[in-house]
């Protein structure tokens, strides 16, 4: 598999979400925007599952802002309508100070990139980030096992991926729960 090289440090991806969909689907123009979404979010999800980085994706939107995790902790943001998507990315950037070094942006405009670049921050063209997303889908479909069966180490721990269960989450949500409130 293709592995995309990410600064040492890097904690974080921000994804320009549309402009990574035209990458990833140049040919599906005329498909619903909400499932090319879906399908996108998707794959982010088994990319932050295989690197074990944290995930932002970002897209335009129509309205109130609003946020939704999907298969936590992939984080959702669409932008109130009076700010783009590439503003909030380098907002977002340039908010973070000497911290923007551990974050990667996801996207093929070159204003973001100029910016975002200036304040230290890493780029990776949405071109070659999808390319890397397509290989990991090919290798979860032909049940590639060498490249499922890596396992991630964060902080001397391991973890292999897997999205905990329903009846795993009821443990867990029954251990943290006070029945006393």
């Amino acid at each position: 598999m293709m592995k995309i090289t990410m600064k040492t440090g890097a904690k974080e991806i921000v994804v320009d979400g549309y402009n990574l969909i035209h990458k990833l689907y140049p040919s599906l123009a005329s498909a619903s925007l909400e499932v090319l979404r879906e399908q996108t979010e998707k794959q982010l999800l088994r990319f932050q599952q295989e690197t074990g980085l944290l995930v932002t994706i970002v897209y335009d939107g129509k309205g109130s802002p609003r946020e939704r995790a999907f298969g936590a902790p992939l984080h959702i943001v669409f932008t109130p309508a009076s700010k783009s998507a590439d503003h909030w990315i380098i907002d977002y950037a340039k908010s973070l100070n000497t911290k923007v070094k551990m974050v990667t942006i996801i996207t093929s405009d070159d204003e973001i990139r100029r910016y975002v670049t200036a304040f230290g921050a890493t780029c990776i063209k949405s071109e070659t980030f999808a390319r890397q997303l397509q290989e990991i889908d090919a290798a979860v479909t032909a049940g590639n096992d060498k490249t499922r069966s890596r396992h991630l180490s964060v902080k001397g721990k391991k973890f292999n991926g897997e999205l905990l269960s329903d009846r795993e989450v009821n443990r867990w949500m029954k251990l943290f729960t006070s029945e006393k409130s």
